[in-house]
């Protein structure tokens, strides 16, 4: 990525903001620099036969600006990472790293204005999957990513509540460019999301309407769309039951040679009973048919299950979805489930992977910088079916924290399928006042069916130290294993690295 690429996102946002009526606004702005000595001992990520031992040096300038206002919010952190030996190479390699959004307030309570930008690096593909920047050779690539989101949320007196939103976003990697060919396509998505819901006017009958519609317009490949429109009615019957009518139609356009996509009319006739605020269940007939569970019996617990049989749409046939979320004092659970239709450029946009460590609390941990999850780099479109269950525990000592993932995909154009396992976990504890300790190991395993499986484990052991209220320090050592059944996806890192992190 080219620094006047850089200078072109923020300037952007700058003047995004500054041709607005923005009044006393709040700067608050950090810089920081850290400096690290790495040694590995195969910095290629290669087989066994072919490993090379390098030390690399990386010095990483940066700074983080917030500025607040009544009307504004801007958050904007920005770091150039410089990598010395990096491949073994003795060269110098620059990377930018880049995530900022801002909100304006144009109309008190009216209409908003979102501008968002990323720069971060990432894996291109999941067959040798680097943990950043540090380690590995051709399987990486810049990703670029700016977008703006303008949003009206009207009010028609005491009869309807409205919310209308344009979401544009630009996405742009060195993929097709280093890989010479057009696998993967730089993207510009245009959104739009209208819903009108009625007012307090309407007592016993609810209306609203939704539309929704999200064109991927790629500068190679063929284009992907997703269109729903919708419209719903419920009516009480009693206290505790009311009945709803829902019809609408979907279209949507993408090449596939699955049966994921059925386009055309839809509707749903059901009901709702709730006893009480506790609990409530709803049933729905017709050729979208559905089932959903609320059940929240304590103010810490909230769960909310679907099953669904849609003849129409995406995701169609027999799916369903779960949220589930509870807490106390001292920890939080989280256990989800969820079918999708995307694409790797809407993943991207999503997962900017980039994050800056200002807090000089010296429990911080930060993990490796790449997403190791996310699918290879593509311009087929993916339906996907996920599980996600995170725990967390907060003590005097510190936090343990653990996390169980699981995704099964399938390209809609190729076919191929892809199955993605993976669980880890963090402990901070403190040793002193200025020191604390971790450990964090993670292990993913990627079945692609008669292609190849991969297992993939590492582990972090570090120890941190904060030397005075600006300067910290670190020691960290990594060790990293994948076994595959390609042998040429088998590697093996092991990683001894000091680092100093300064605030100015």
């Amino acid at each position: 990525m080219k620094t006047h690429s850089v200078a072109l996102l923020v300037n952007v946002i700058g003047i995004g903001f500054y041709c607005c009526p923005v009044y006393a606004i709040n700067w608050s702005v950090n810089s920081f620099a850290s400096a690290q000595e790495i040694y590995s001992d195969n910095i290629t990520l290669a087989p066994l036969t072919s490993q090379k031992s390098a030390f690399v040096t990386s010095i990483t300038p940066g700074v983080a600006i917030i500025g607040r206002s009544a009307r504004t919010l801007l958050n904007l952190n920005y770091q150039m990472q410089n990598l010395y030996n990096a491949r073994g190479d003795n060269q110098l390699t620059t990377f930018h790293q880049l995530r900022s959004n801002g909100n304006l307030m144009l109309v008190p309570n009216r209409f908003f204005l979102n501008v968002h930008s990323g720069i971060s690096q990432q894996n291109t593909n999941n067959n040798q999957i680097a943990n950043d920047n540090i380690s590995g050779v051709g399987n990486r690539a810049n990703v670029s990513t700016f977008g703006l989101t303008p949003t009206w949320t009207p009010r028609f007196g005491n009869y309807a509540n409205g919310s209308a939103r344009v979401n544009f976003e630009a996405l742009t990697t060195d993929v097709a460019s280093s890989a010479n060919n057009n696998t993967f396509s730089d993207t510009l998505n245009v959104s739009e999301f209208i819903q009108l819901n009625s007012g307090i006017e309407f007592k016993r009958i609810k209306w609203g309407l939704l539309f929704n519609n999200t064109e991927n317009n790629r500068i190679s490949g063929n284009n992907v769309s997703f269109q729903n429109s919708s419209g719903t009615i419920r009516t009480s019957i009693s206290k505790h039951f009311n009945v709803f009518a829902q019809g609408g139609y979907s279209n949507n356009s993408f090449q596939t040679s699955t049966n994921n996509n059925s386009n055309g009319l839809y509707y749903t006739l059901g009901g709702q009973w709730v006893p009480s605020r506790l609990y409530s269940v709803e049933a729905g007939y017709g050729n979208n048919r559905h089932i959903t569970v609320n059940v929240s019996p304590m103010q810490r617990l909230r769960w909310t299950t679907t099953y669904r049989d849609n003849d129409i749409g995406l995701n169609n046939g027999k799916t369903w979805q779960t949220a589930l979320n509870y807490r106390t004092r001292r920890s939080s659970w989280v256990l989800s489930h969820e079918n999708d239709t995307t694409t790797a450029q809407a993943i991207l946009l999503q997962q900017q992977t980039f994050t800056v460590d200002i807090n000089p609390d010296p429990l911080i941990y930060e993990p490796g910088q790449f997403t190791v999850n996310i699918p290879t780099l593509t311009n087929d479109v993916i339906v996907r079916k996920i599980w996600n269950f995170s725990s967390s525990y907060n003590s005097a000592m510190g936090t343990l924290g653990a996390s169980l993932f699981n995704e099964d995909r399938v390209f809609q154009q190729t076919n191929n399928k892809e199955k993605v396992s993976g669980v880890s976990a963090n402990w901070n504890t403190r040793l002193t006042t200025r020191t604390s300790a971790y450990i964090s190991p993670r292990w993913q395993q990627i079945d692609r069916g008669d292609a190849a499986k991969d297992n993939r484990y590492d582990v972090v052991i570090g120890l941190s130290r904060s030397i005075t209220n600006h300067l910290n320090s670190k020691i960290e050592f990594l060790h990293l294993d994948q076994t595959s059944s390609t042998a040429t996806n088998n590697f093996q890192e092991n990683r001894a690295t000091a680092s100093l992190f300064m605030r100015f």
